[in-house]
């Protein structure tokens, strides 16, 4: 976790990412994204665990269809949005490399196909000096 609070987010390239919300399609399509490795989600929160090195070397996440959609306003709040429940699938290739006494890991996702999606959701908000009614 980051000192602002922010876990798990890192910059990714514009051209990575094509969404079509109308169509209740958004692909996410990265290689070669550097991150650090905690190992576990209690060491991600606790802040104090040194990360390892890691890189995703491929990851495609793929959002498709409409089963419901939300929209959302709340002024006091300043947040707004429009929100579609579809499902998703996803495929990953991640590794981190030998490092002193470690020996390096490599992970390899079942196909994409194999994934089960309980729930999944693409949309647009605005907050904060963005929102409007």
């Amino acid at each position: 976790m980051a000192q602002n609070g922010l876990v798990w987010t890192i910059p990714i390239p514009e051209d990575t990412i094509d969404v079509h919300p109308g169509a209740g399609v958004a692909v996410l399509e990265a290689r070669n994204i550097s991150l650090g490795d905690t190992f576990t989600v209690d060491n991600s929160f606790s802040g104090t665990f040194a990360r390892v090195p890691a890189v995703f070397d491929s990851l495609r996440i793929e959002w498709r269809g409409i089963m419901n959609t939300i929209r959302f306003s709340d002024a006091s709040d300043k947040f707004a949005g429009y929100f579609l429940e579809n499902v998703a699938t996803i495929e990953v290739t991640a590794a981190t490399p030998p490092s002193g006494s470690l020996h390096g890991f490599r992970f390899v996702s079942d196909a994409a196909s194999t994934t089960i999606s309980h729930f999944a959701q693409i949309g647009h908000e605005h907050n904060g000096a963005f929102f409007t009614q």
